[in-house]
């Protein structure tokens, strides 16, 4: 369980966070969740009433992306639903309302719960912009509610993020908000600031944690300080008082008149340019240059005066005098060689209006092209740049060079003020404003790297193309995490490039980017804002002109139409325990997210299995019969297997071009399983009760650091492959379940493991016995590092194997598994204990071990066999029949085939024993 280190944002910042505040001024991050898309959840949530019902109705043919924790469709889309007149606001609104009536079970609370909080059209792209507030007895819930796209007047995105689970949350503080307000700043990074401007609202905030998904009543208080600059934000318990959650909008990281100034950056490089819009005047009359720097003066004056008061951007120096010089002759060139100026005012002067041309070019209907900015240059502080407003550039010092003359930096900052700007709905999200500015910047560079010689070695700040994917590189911060975004707008331009030519590349990809951010998407939602930006005839259910370079983008960075889950899945609601008897039916769901993006796709299947613990494999033959154009299934039959048989199984996917692929992924190496015939419970655990089912933990071997010993009892956090949930409930035993500031990961060379308490199996009477347990398990090669359940003592089972010439064949569930071993009460005292290991080596890492619903069963042993009746007794068998009682008692249900909810979460299993297999060479 290592604890998450804030990584330096990239080789190229040695010395200082660039675009990002020193550490003596706080940024911080809004309290938005993470939300990780695991298939085996999404499978499951799909086969839900409220979505089933849906897409037999007017979603037929629509797709989602369910947000796993509160079960609701946090994005779908599909083909384009007509919602009557969206000739107007209200119309609009309307028309939603009448589709949300309809599809009750789908938005999941009360259209009282709902209010209209931002709509906004744009006629470039004939699309509207629509978001409800969920509320809670008046109370907004933060990022709650219901957002819906309708492009050429058809709804073609929505997104229920209606929290139906804080229905019934309190929302009578205890505190009032004036106490409140000095909790947020006694508390708050700036205690000592002169704050102003302030205000509070009670909202509701959805927090995760140990113990799951809450709801927290809290006053979102706001106030601004001019030392340090920050426009605070900050969440105070309603009835604690604590400070919950802080941080900073101020967002850190712009005749005839010629300027000689540095060409992109610091480097030595200098270049001519018009100063266009400035103002030229003779102390009574002014007149503007025009975007050539020319002006036309109607005077006597034999002296005029220009500076950088322009018509859109005015600079101004914070260092000294504001740039001014007198000249003569129908031509000025400013030239610090030989004028009294700072360059960081000619500099930021020429690069904001650069940016501002390419707003003009791109989206001219943002106020931000239009409108007046300021740039104050030359601020008291240094290697460092913010937008509040305004644009403002640090003055230079023996690190880091004045951030006014860097295009990139005014570039960036720039962008800032242009995403807030373009917002028609959603949420201004700090993450994604970052990547959004870094892209403005590469745009207008065609650079990855940001900033070159932002530091006076010569390095830039950051990196956008190496391939950060959320949410395993999710840091908290929000420049580090806006590379994400920034890496997959990135890629699309490269890719779009190979498939359109240059011009056409980047012209399709900007209009993307500038569309896109209309909606306000928050990192994880940025996806499905790019596919609603190329739709071009109302309909996302077939595709979009870009979609799959869009796709191959954004999956690159974890942000596809299904997270990194892939666009083939082939989906299997795995098998329960098996009373004796006929062949059993099996299917497996193969859906295809996008279908004209893939020439091969599964066409037929095998289902595999083995009864003697994987050694020997035998398969049967699956059919593929199509019942949708996204959705089709396998099926076929497993065999009829006597009782007490153990079987293992996957399931093999066919392509057309002979490739396969498998459920679960794995195969062989942790494949499915059930037990056939009738068992009786000795003993179960769910974990839910307050003391963890009483078990314990330690640390066998390697050094104690922080986290060494690092079983936790609780709610998974989806991070490092584990699941976002437990197998029943909501509490399960993990190695790491990934809150507080750790990973997810299991640590290196460390050996710890989980002790069940003594469980009682005196009733099996010496009997055999079988435990099973609910396992997502995933773990590096067994020839590094080993998970081993235990009993009494000696090992049960082991993770799958290879050697040091192999040693890729990873354990990896991407679902439930129903673990089952054939065990026995060696010792022979009525009690039997559990152990669940992991021994790690100083390599790879993963999520480990996640425990969920063990129990331990006895085996129901057959009947006595009737005697031969005598043909002369008449009565044998006149109550029970010919041949006597059936066999029974005891749970009986384990042998049953589970309800649809439970199987699609469970039964997966690796090998009982160790199976060791060699790449064949």
């Amino acid at each position: 369980m290592a604890p998450i280190t804030l990584l330096a944002l990239s080789i190229f910042v040695p010395q200082a966070d660039a675009f990002a505040p020193s550490d003596s001024v706080h940024i911080g991050s809004e309290p938005t969740r993470i939300m990780g898309v695991h298939a085996a959840h999404q499978y499951r949530l799909r086969r839900g009433e409220a979505w089933q019902e849906f897409s037999r109705g007017e979603g037929q043919g629509w797709m989602v992306r369910f947000d796993e924790r509160t079960g609701t469709a946090h994005r779908t889309w599909g083909p384009g639903i007509d919602i009557g007149d969206v000739s107007s606001e209200s119309a609009v609104e309307a028309g939603l309302r009448a589709f949300m009536e309809r599809n009750p079970m789908l938005i999941g609370v009360e259209q009282a719960d709902l209010d209209l909080a931002q709509i906004g059209y744009i006629p470039r792209t004939d699309t509207w912009y629509v978001q409800f507030q969920r509320s809670e007895n008046g109370v907004p819930v933060v990022y709650g509610g219901v957002t819906a796209r309708i492009r050429f007047g058809k709804l073609i995105l929505l997104g229920v993020d209606s929290y139906p689970q804080a229905e019934g949350i309190g929302t009578r503080p205890e505190i009032g908000r004036l106490a409140a307000r000095r909790s947020a700043i006694a508390d708050g990074p700036a205690p000592e600031g002169q704050h102003s401007d302030h205000s509070e609202r009670l909202v509701l905030l959805p927090q995760e944690g140990h113990f799951g998904l809450g709801f927290r009543l809290t006053w979102e208080t706001r106030s601004k300080t001019e030392t340090p600059i920050g426009h605070w934000v900050s969440h105070v318990d309603a009835f604690s008082g604590e400070l919950v959650n802080v941080y900073n909008e101020v967002r850190f990281f712009e005749g005839a008149i010629y300027g000689i100034h540095d060409e992109r950056t610091v480097d030595g490089n200098t270049t001519i340019s018009p100063v266009p819009f400035t103002r030229v005047h003779d102390g009574n009359q002014a007149v503007y240059t025009d975007i050539d720097g020319l002006f036309s003066y109607e005077g006597d004056a034999e002296e005029l005066t220009t500076d950088f008061i322009g018509d859109h951007i005015r600079v101004y120096n914070k260092k000294g005098q504001d740039a001014e010089e007198e000249f003569e002759d129908s031509e000025f060139v400013w030239d610090d060689t030989e004028q009294d100026f700072s360059m960081s005012e000619l500099d930021s002067y020429i690069f904001l209006h650069q940016v501002r041309d390419w707003g003009l070019e791109y989206a001219p209907e943002v106020d931000m092209v239009t409108d007046n900015l300021v740039s104050n240059v030359n601020v008291e502080s240094s290697c460092n740049a913010y937008y509040d407003g305004n644009v403002n550039f640090m003055r230079e010092n023996n690190q880091c060079n004045a951030t006014g003359r860097i295009a990139d930096v005014n570039y960036h900052e720039w962008g800032h003020g242009f995403h807030y700007y373009s917002l028609q709905s959603g949420t201004w999200d700090g993450s994604i404003s970052e990547g959004f500015s870094d892209a403005v910047a590469f745009f207008l560079t065609g650079d990855s790297i940001i900033s070159p010689h932002f530091m006076k070695s010569g390095s830039g700040i950051r990196d956008v193309a190496p391939d950060r994917r959320y949410p395993e590189d999710w840091q908290g911060e929000v420049h580090a995490d806006g590379l994400i975004f920034a890496g997959a707008v990135w890629d699309l331009w490269n890719i779009l490039q190979d498939e359109l030519g240059e011009d056409a590349a980047y012209d399709q990809t900007v209009n993307l980017f500038v569309n896109a951010i209309k909606a306000g998407p928050t990192i994880p939602e940025s996806y499905d804002e790019f596919a609603v930006a190329d739709d071009d005839d109302g309909d996302l259910g077939n595709g979009t002109p870009n979609q799959c370079e869009i796709i191959e983008a954004f999956e690159r960075h974890g942000l596809g139409p299904m997270g990194s889950t892939g666009l083939i899945q082939l989906n299997h609601s795995p098998l329960g325990n098996q009373a004796e008897g006929q062949p059993m039916a099996i299917s497996a769901e193969v859906l295809n997210l996008a279908s004209d993006c893939v020439d091969d796709t599964i066409e037929s299947g095998f289902v595999h299995y083995s009864t003697d613990r994987g050694k020997t494999w035998m398969k049967q033959i699956l059919t593929l019969s199509e019942s949708s154009s996204a959705v089709a299934q396998l099926t076929g039959e497993l065999p009829r297997f006597d009782a007490g048989t153990i079987v293992h199984y996957y399931i093999e996917g066919i392509s057309s071009s002979g490739a396969s692929r498998s459920a679960p992924s794995g195969a062989f190496i942790n494949p499915h399983s059930f037990y056939v015939g009738e068992l009786i419970e000795l003993y179960c655990e769910n974990f839910e009760d307050a003391d963890g089912g009483g078990y314990d933990h330690e640390l066998v071997s390697g050094s104690n650091d922080e986290g060494a010993d690092d079983w936790q009892w609780g709610v998974p956090a989806g991070l490092a492959g584990d699941p976002s949930q437990a197998y029943s409930g909501q509490k399960l035993w993990a190695n790491d379940l990934g809150w507080d500031n750790y990973n997810g990961e299991y640590q290196n060379e460390k050996h710890n493991r989980l002790l069940s308490i003594p469980i009682d199996v005196t009733e099996a009477k010496g009997e055999d016995l079988v435990l099973q347990f609910r396992r997502w398990l995933t773990v590096e090669d067994g020839y590094y590092d080993e998970a081993r359940v235990h009993v009494d003592g000696e090992a049960v089972w082991t993770n799958h194997s290879t050697d040091r010439n192999v040693g890729d064949e990873h354990h990896i569930d991407e679902t439930w598994a129903l673990h089952t071993n054939a065990i026995s009460d060696k010792d022979g005292d009525g009690f039997i204990e559990i152990t669940w290991e992991l021994e790690s080596d100083q390599g790879l890492s993963m999520g480990g071990w996640n425990v969920d619903d063990v129990c331990v069963y006895t085996i129901a042993l057959p009947p006595e066999p009737e005697p031969e009746p005598d043909p002369e007794d008449t009565d044998v068998g006149s109550e029970y029949g010919d041949y006597g009682l059936e066999a029974g008692g005891g749970c009986g249900c384990s042998t049953q085939q589970p309800s649809p909810q439970a199987g699609i979460m469970a039964l997966l299993v690796g090998l009982v024993f160790t199976t060791r297999r060699r790449r064949s060479k």
